[in-house]
C-alpha cells in the first residue's frame, strides 16, 4: 500500500459503526429535548452541534491575526528532472504558533516557463511529499504526469507539512532529503506554512521571470484537498482550486463515525485502522481524547468550547462564501475519505453560492469502501476535467493582484 495510506482504511466499518450511534430525533410529541448523546466518553451532541456564527467569526478573526511570513529563505541549485523540468528545494524559517526550525517544499519549473501562473499542490496523507513516489497524491513527478496540460503551463509549489519529510530520492543534484520542523497541526498550520512558502517563492529572483504572481491556484489531494480549500479561503492570492476527495466537512455522519472509531468505540483493531487516515492521529490526541477522563469516561467539565473551534477551523464547508472557482472530485466507493465528506461540502457550497465557476463531480457506483480508488487515476475522467478547469480559471485568466 502506498506511503500516503499507512494502514487499512476504515470504510468497511463505516455503516456498521453508524448504526451504533443513537438517533438524535426526539419526535414532535416529546415534552423536552433529547439528552445529549455520549458515546465512548465523548459528548457527540456538544462537539458536533452546528457551528454558531460567533464560532465561525472567532476562527476568521484568529486567521486574520496571523501573518505567515517567509524569512531566511534558501533555494537549492536547480536539478534537471527526467520530464525536462527543473526542480528546486525551497525553505524558510518557520514563524508563528508551534513554529521551530525550517519549512521545506519543492518547486517544479517546466521547460521554457515564462510569466507562468503558480499552482500550489497540497499533498495527501501524513507522510510528506516525494519526488519519485509513483502516485499523484504525494509524488511530484507523478502529479506532473497525471496532469500534463496544466503542469506544462504553470510553475508548481509543493509544500511539505510540519514534522514531515521532503524526500528527494531519485533526482541527482537535488540534495539530501530533509524534514520540516514545527509541531504538526493538520489543515491549520498546513495553510500557514503554504502561504509562507508561496511568498518565499514569489520573492526570489530565481523564479521572478518564470512566474506571474497575479495568477495563483491550488490543487489538493485527500488531506491536501481540504487544505487547498482552506488555503483559498485564507489567501486572497489563490483564485482557483481543484480538490480531490478531501475531508472538507467535519459535521457529516461519517466524521462522527470516524470519531467513534478513533476513541476505540468499535475495538482496538478498528481504532488502529482509523489512526491511519489523514490527520486522524492529531484529531485523536489534540481534539477528541482530551475531552475524556484518563479512564476513557466522559468529562463534562472538559473544554468543549475550544474543541469545537478546532473542528470549525478544519471544516472548509463553513467558509464556502469565501471560495471562488472551485472544482471537486470524489469516488463514491472511496475507502479512505468517505464520499459523505464531499457531499456535505457540496450542500454547503451550493447554499453559499461561491463566486465564479463551481464544479462537483462524483465517480463510480456506491458500494463497499476501496482504498485503491483514493487516487486520481481511478477517476480517469477527472484528469482532463482538472486540466480544462485550471486552464480556464488560472492559465487563461487575466492578471490581477488579488480577488
Amino acid at each position: 500500500m502506498p506511503r500516503w495510506i499507512r494502514r487499512t482504511a476504515l470504510a468497511p466499518f463505516l455503516i456498521a459503526f453508524a448504526l451504533t450511534l443513537p438517533a438524535c430525533d426526539s419526535g414532535i410529541d416529546e415534552p423536552s429535548p433529547a439528552p445529549d448523546e455520549v458515546v465512548a466518553g465523548l459528548n457527540f451532541t456538544r462537539l458536533f452541534a452546528p457551528a454558531t456564527p460567533a464560532e465561525v467569526a472567532a476562527v476568521r478573526a484568529d486567521w486574520a491575526a496571523r501573518t505567515p511570513t517567509a524569512s531566511a529563505i534558501q533555494v537549492s541549485d536547480p536539478a534537471p528532472a527526467p520530464d525536462g523540468s527543473r526542480l528546486y528545494v525551497v525553505s524558510h524559517a518557520l514563524t508563528g504558533p508551534g513554529a521551530t526550525g525550517r519549512h521545506y517544499g519543492f518547486v517544479r519549473v517546466p521547460a521554457g516557463a515564462s510569466n507562468f501562473p503558480v499552482l500550489v499542490v497540497h499533498h495527501g496523507g501524513d507522510d510528506g511529499v516525494y519526488v519519485g513516489l509513483p502516485n499523484a497524491n504525494a509524488g511530484v513527478l507523478a502529479a506532473a504526469q497525471a496532469f500534463p496540460g496544466v503542469f506544462s503551463k504553470t510553475v508548481q509549489v509543493f509544500p511539505s507539512y510540519r514534522s514531515e519529510p521532503l524526500d528527494t530520492q531519485g533526482i541527482t543534484g537535488l540534495g539530501p532529503s530533509v524534514v520540516s520542523g514545527g509541531a504538526a497541526s493538520p489543515w491549520d498550520y498546513d495553510v500557514d506554512d503554504a502561504m509562507a512558502l508561496l511568498s518565499a517563492v514569489l520573492a526570489r529572483d530565481e523564479f521572478a521571470a518564470a512566474t506571474d504572481a497575479g495568477r495563483v491556484g491550488a490543487l489538493g489531494f485527500s488531506r491536501g484537498g481540504n487544505t487547498a480549500l482552506l488555503h483559498q479561503i485564507r489567501d486572497a492570492r489563490v483564485r482557483a482550486v481543484t480538490e480531490y476527495y478531501g475531508p472538507s466537512d467535519f459535521y457529516n455522519g461519517g466524521a462522527q463515525v470516524l470519531a467513534l472509531a478513533l476513541l476505540g468505540g468499535a475495538g482496538p483493531a478498528t481504532m488502529q485502522a482509523a489512526m491511519g487516515l489523514p490527520g486522524a492521529p492529531y484529531l485523536y490526541a489534540s481534539v477528541l481524547n482530551p475531552l475524556r477522563n484518563a479512564d476513557g469516561t466522559a468529562n463534562e467539565g472538559a473544554n468543549y468550547a475550544q474543541a469545537r473551534l478546532e473542528v470549525v477551523r478544519r471544516s472548509a464547508s463553513l467558509f464556502t462564501s469565501s471560495l471562488r472557482n472551485v472544482q471537486v472530485h470524489h469516488h463514491r466507493r472511496d475507502g479512505v475519505v468517505p464520499v459523505a465528506f464531499s457531499e456535505a461540502f457540496d450542500t454547503a457550497a451550493r447554499a453559499a453560492r461561491p463566486q465564479g465557476t463551481y464544479e462537483f463531480h462524483l465517480y463510480g457506483e456506491a458500494g463497499a469502501g476501496d482504498p485503491s480508488v483514493h487516487n486520481p487515476a481511478a477517476m480517469p475522467e477527472s484528469l482532463g476535467r482538472t486540466d480544462a478547469f485550471l486552464t480556464q480559471t488560472l492559465v487563461n485568466a487575466g492578471r490581477v493582484a488579488v480577488w
